[in-house]
């Protein structure tokens, strides 16, 4: 029985890393995706929307549209360029918003 003992063990490590996550941003969809969005399969984490794996891990970062201090982003700081005036992130995603 060591393949399913091998199969639930790559599930139970999918399932971890999506609790770490708690989003990404799902590429195929263009959107962040929270935890509850998230399926682990046998192949990896997948958009439960989509059905794609194409999913980019969070990271932290200094938003500054943030300001105060460093936050988890869902692009993993992917839009944030230094501008003229400072930095400035692209992507204006507020996921942190309601």
């Amino acid at each position: 029985m060591p393949k399913q003992e091998d199969y639930l063990a790559k599930l139970e490590g999918y399932l971890a890393q999506i609790d770490e996550w708690g989003y990404c941003y799902c590429r195929n969809c263009e959107r962040i995706r929270y935890s509850s969005d998230l399926e682990a399969t046998e192949q990896g984490i997948r958009c439960s929307k989509c059905g794609g794996y194409d999913l980019e891990a969070p990271g932290w970062v200094y938003c500054p549209h943030e300001k105060s201090s460093a936050v988890k982003c869902a692009r993993a700081g992917k839009g944030i360029k230094r501008g003229e005036y400072g930095s400035e992130c692209e992507l204006r995603c507020n996921f942190r918003k309601p």
